[in-house]
């Protein structure tokens, strides 16, 4: 008896020092997120220059003429949202799974994909843009200012589709330097540009809208030339597009362009609102609010612009205890720097009107940034869960959602408008995301429940984070839980050697024992996979001429003792696949 219970406490004590404890997703989202932050700063000098450079050196009617133009952007770079985050979705899943031969056809999807919107897009936005401000009913002058802001923006409008599919292409391959490189010279180019066509040859709105299209430009051939020559995105052989991978890419990116459309159409509805409650004022005073998100939208973008690739690789790895990991750090990290963030602006909002040359702020504008701000943190959390949901291939859910959520915005807007105050409008954003954000967490909620229930005794997961001193240990854990789950010998054994030699590998590639190392171990019936993700120096698990030198000592030994091998290098990290079934005598 007294056994038994040694037994058992010394199991409970192997499980809990080799849990998961997601120290190798954590130090991968602090790589991640200072670079993302950077290029989004680098994107916020692109997208709110030209108000501030319109608002200083040409006045308040320029800056109002940018920010009534600005739900027609959106509705232009829903295409972008389309194709760019379906094929990271995408591309990323199949790098999860480790299949090549569908990775090939998809990137050359994306290529065609490319071509094809970025030549509908150009044609169909000239109709969108005219319908869009013949609505709005303005002041002959701000009318001309918007249509001159009009035409450099829509010049620029398939330099932006590439660009922002190059976007996600360098997120998933973990380029973030190379990525807020790029982001920087845009950024730098468009405020340069912007001075000397507006400042200089006195421009106006055009200059403003040129100095983007030209910004643009060269962005996006530089990301052409970088995706061509430092990496293999454009490279697909033979391969031949199937409908499905078509379909896989569109509807992977169908959740982020519904709510792009849905937000460009609320935004919409809520400009003519605004702009019949406040008169020209309400231009200004949404430029401003819009501005105060972009800033927060750096920090909240470059967090879920980290969480991508690591979100797509784990759920291509069917990682569901990884996911959930990935999950709860990400909204711990989100909630404590929107938190900070809100605080600023709702402190000090008459700053941002000075910073955008408004020295006389309208009528209740200092209150309408103050019930702004406080939808961004909720905001900010949604977007994570959208991630989740597209990469849980939930697209149908997160579409309505998405969709039904939103659509509740301009009857917020219209109830408070009817009823309180001109600033109470802007509490509408607040309550559309709290709608959404509470339908979210329901789902959610229930996926993990079917996660649970999906585990029986034929098919169960064991999740490891181990330290190269204590691979051993670790091994005994295994042979351990895979003898209470009945599973074979003989392949808890293999599975067992082929951990503790990869995990020493591991350690002497780096010539220090301080990596991390995450562990998946799927047992299905007689049948098992070992998953390991560290992030130790290349090893190169192949018989590539080009990568044999850094083949591993013991790779001969891992090939006799797996069934298949399989091995990427991806966001600097190995990646290695081992399966594992009973071997059949012989004769």
């Amino acid at each position: 008896m007294k056994e038994g219970i040694t037994k058992q406490l010394d199991a409970e004590n192997l499980e809990k020092k080799f849990a998961r404890d997601g120290s190798l997703t954590r130090k991968k989202l602090l790589e991640y997120i200072p670079a993302m932050v950077i290029t989004n700063l680098s994107t916020l000098l692109l997208l709110s220059v030209d108000g501030l450079v319109l608002g200083n050196f040409v006045g308040k009617d320029a800056l109002a003429a940018v920010n009534i133009f600005y739900p027609a952007t959106m509705f232009i770079g829903v295409v972008s949202q389309l194709v760019g985050v379906g094929a990271s979705s995408a591309i990323s899943t199949c790098m999860g799974r480790n299949d090549l031969e569908a990775l090939s056809r998809l990137k050359k999807a994306v290529a065609l994909l490319l071509l094809i919107m970025g030549v509908a897009i150009s044609v169909l936005q000239i109709p969108i843009v005219y319908g869009i401000i013949a609505t709005y009913n303005l002041d002959p002058e701000i009318h001309a200012m918007t249509w001159q802001y009009a035409i450099g923006i829509m010049l620029a409008t398939p330099f932006g589709l590439v660009s922002t599919v190059g976007v996600y292409q360098l997120q998933i391959l973990g380029k973030m330097k190379v990525l807020m490189k790029l982001t920087l010279t845009e950024g730098i180019a468009n405020l340069v540009l912007d001075l000397l066509f507006v400042a200089v040859f006195h421009m106006g709105p055009m200059g403003a809208s040129m100095g983007t299209a030209c910004a643009n430009l060269i962005r996006c051939t530089l990301t052409l030339i970088y995706l061509l020559k430092k990496t293999d995105f454009f490279k697909f052989g033979k391969a031949k597009i199937q409908k499905a991978d078509i379909k896989d890419i569109l509807s992977s990116g169908l959740p982020d362009a519904s709510n792009s459309l849905v937000l460009a159409l609320r935004n919409y509805v809520i400009m003519i609102i605004i702009v019949d409650i406040f008169g020209p004022a309400g231009g200004v005073i949404k430029g401003v609010c819009g501005f105060c998100f972009d800033l927060t939208n750096v920090v909240s973008s470059g967090i879920q612009g980290a969480m991508r690739p690591l979100m797509g690789l784990l759920s291509g790895a069917d990682d569901r205890e990884g996911i959930r990991t990935l999950m709860k750090q990400g909204i711990m990290i989100m909630s404590a720097a929107l938190t900070v963030m809100t605080i600023v602006i709702e402190l000090i909002p008459e700053f941002f009107y000075h910073l955008h040359g408004v020295d006389t702020i309208p009528d209740g504008g200092v209150l309408s940034v103050r019930f702004y701000a406080l939808f961004f943190g909720v905001k900010a959390i949604n977007t994570i869960f959208r991630l989740y949901f597209t990469n849980r291939k939930d697209t149908g859910f997160s579409t309505a959602v998405t969709i039904l959520g939103n659509c509740t915005l301009p009857a917020f807007a219209w109830i408070l408008s009817v009823t309180l105050d001109a600033p109470f409008i802007w509490l509408s954003y607040l309550f559309t995301e709290v709608v959404i954000f509470i339908v979210g967490i329901f789902r959610y909620i229930r996926w993990v429940k079917k996660d649970k229930n999906e585990e029986t005794p034929d098919s169960c997961r064991l999740y490891l984070a181990v330290e190269p001193q204590d691979a051993i240990e670790a091994s005994r854990l295994i042979r351990r839980y895979a003898e209470e789950k009945g599973m074979p010998i003989k392949i808890m054994n293999r599975i067992s050697l082929c951990m503790e030699e990869m995990v020493f590998y591991a350690a002497k590639s780096q010539k220090n024992d301080k990596i991390r190392i995450q562990i998946e171990i799927l047992f299905t019936g007689d049948n098992a996979r070992f998953m390991m993700l560290d992030d130790g120096e290349c090893i190169a698990l192949n018989e590539d001429p080009e990568t044999k030198e850094r083949i591993t000592d013991n790779y001969g030994l891992i090939k006799r003792a797996a069934n298949t091998v399989q091995y990427q290098y991806i966001l600097d990290m190995n990646y290695s696949i081992l399966t594992f079934v009973p071997k059949q005598k012989t004769g």
